[in-house]
């Protein structure tokens, strides 16, 4: 949902498009194609633009909600998955699949700004919920970076199960949940220590994961 609560934006990666919805009912309002494989998404704070990974095509691609339409495309580096709009609205974040880095983009003057080394396979983000600090999954080195959203550094890093992809923070701020996708688990951290706590299998390449009552998202 955009903040606002006007739009649902639903990133079809199998179908290569982009689906914008009316938030009050669900209805079907444009689908915008998107090759290839549109990803992740992100908005801007007033709820102006959905931003989109494409991931074979190595872009984030920018929507104006109002008019449904493509504004811009930038590439950022091979296989752009997770995307991150920092605190304070003035960049994106994405996570480099392909590669190591984070790549950080001043969405308003449409430029890649900087790379933030973080680990193999830098996938998504989940905020720790201080207004400061964001994880990153970084897949392939089977690690977690914590990284300043103000300085736009790594201040912190700890190792995971085989894979870890999607995140969730408890509403108390005090652990991390994430899937590891080829471990077929879910990791429980203790966020002061970065230990990890507990792990539980659940099956073939975990994904996603979500609390209804979790940390703030910023």
């Amino acid at each position: 949902y955009s903040p606002d609560r006007k739009w649902f934006v639903a990133a079809a990666l199998r179908l290569n498009r982009v689906d914008i919805y009316k938030a009050e009912d669900l209805s079907i309002v444009k689908r915008i194609p998107l090759p290839k494989l549109p990803s992740h998404v992100a908005f801007d704070r007033d709820s102006q633009f959905v931003f989109v990974t494409l991931q074979e095509s190595h872009d984030i691609a920018a929507i104006d909600l109002a008019t449904q339409s493509i504004v811009w495309r930038l590439a950022v580096g091979h296989q752009p998955a997770g995307i991150w709009m920092t605190p304070d609205d003035k960049h994106l974040l994405i996570g480099v699949m392909g590669e190591d880095f984070v790549a950080v983009v001043d969405w308003r003057t449409r430029k890649l700004v900087k790379k933030i080394v973080t680990g193999k396979g830098a996938h998504n983000f989940q905020a720790l919920g201080d207004g400061k600090h964001v994880f990153v999954t970084n897949r392939v080195a089977s690690t977690i970076s914590v990284l300043d959203q103000q300085t736009l550094a790594v201040v912190r890093s700890f190792a995971t199960p085989s894979g870890p992809d999607c995140m969730e923070v408890s509403a108390d701020g005090k652990e991390l949940w994430l899937t590891a996708r080829w471990a077929q688990k879910v990791a429980i951290f203790d966020i002061p220590t970065g230990k990890l706590i507990d792990t539980i299998p659940v099956g073939r390449s975990p994904h996603g994961i979500y609390f209804r009552s979790h940390a703030p998202r910023h």
